[in-house]
């Protein structure tokens, strides 16, 4: 018994006769999370911590003057974002309450904005308080914020734009948990 295959009249983008191994790319840490929170969903739907974490983030911080994100923008000399701010912040608002009964999305924004808080106040916060110019915070939150965060969640959820990860660090911003004043 031989193992030949004719495909001279044939035409193929991708031809293998036998075993064909194909790696996947690796995964960035916040796409692993996602992944992970999707599996954790199906073998556990008992995740009511979930919705306690995510208040968290979507109250506002507790020991922080409530000024809302206008205030804080301005008080950190960045005028030139409010009104952009204010409308990315209410953009995400609305995306929020629409995805507020599925476990699996509550879990993943909790990750989310845990990233950008983090992330925010170890590399951007340093910047603002070093007195660097706009354009190098700037540079630094689609660097350090935008992009990664983006690239990781829009391979769950296509509908995820840049613009709604801006909303998220804008969010954030109005809840008190990020402040971009000295």
């Amino acid at each position: 018994m031989t193992n030949n295959a004719n495909v001279s009249k044939s035409s193929f983008g991708d031809f293998v006769q036998g075993d064909k191994y194909v790696n996947a790319p690796s995964l960035l840490p916040l796409e692993k999370a996602i992944a992970a929170i999707q599996a954790s969903i199906v073998d556990n739907p008992q995740m009511e911590e979930i919705i306690e974490e995510l208040a968290e983030y979507t109250t506002n911080r507790p020991g922080r003057e409530i000024i809302g994100v206008e205030k804080k923008l301005e008080n950190g000399e960045r005028k030139d974002l409010i009104d952009n701010a204010v409308y990315l912040k209410n953009k995400f608002e609305r995306y929020l309450a629409k995805r507020q009964l599925s476990l699996v999305e509550q879990h993943v924004h909790v990750h989310v904005l845990a990233m950008i808080d983090t992330t925010f106040n170890q590399k951007i916060r340093p910047l603002i308080l070093d007195d660097r110019s706009k354009s190098e915070v700037d540079t630094a939150v689609h660097e350090y914020i935008i992009e990664p965060v983006y690239q990781s969640i829009v391979g769950y959820n296509s509908s995820v734009t840049s613009s709604l990860v801006a909303g998220m660090l804008y969010f954030l911003t109005g809840k008190c948990h990020l402040i971009w004043g000295k």
